[in-house]
């Protein structure tokens, strides 16, 4: 069973995302920020990281440049970044630090269940 570590502030946002995980029988890990998914990245592993950006302590893109610093390349998951609210600087930034998808929110469930097929067919 693949594990999908999901980042969201937005409890209600988690939870739709989770059940269409565990939908394609997938287990799922919820955290509300970066800070917390990073202490549990510390001692786990996951096959896929879906976060947002915008949230409290540590934006997605921060979080994701902290995995970089953190995980050795061969082990770092592929990471989907959903937001509402991103310009293109950040875009740019987010396909810089190698994020496999950017997908706008509110999402399309069969847009976001199809890149998290590709992202775990890696």
């Amino acid at each position: 069973m693949k594990k999908v570590l999901l980042v969201d502030d937005n409890l209600s946002a988690r939870e739709a995302l989770r059940l269409v995980l565990e939908s394609q029988h997938m287990e799922c890990v919820e955290m509300g920020n970066g800070s917390e998914a990073l202490e549990w990245l510390a001692s786990h592993q996951a096959d896929l990281i879906i976060s947002d950006n915008q949230m409290p302590v540590l934006t997605g893109l921060d979080f994701i440049d902290q995995i970089q610093l953190h995980q050795k390349p061969a082990n770092e998951p592929p990471v989907i970044l959903l937001s509402g609210h991103l310009n293109e600087q950040d875009k740019h930034r987010a396909r810089q630090a190698g994020v496999f998808a950017i997908l706008d929110k509110p999402c399309n469930f069969n847009e976001f269940l199809s890149m998290v097929q590709l992202a775990l067919q890696g």
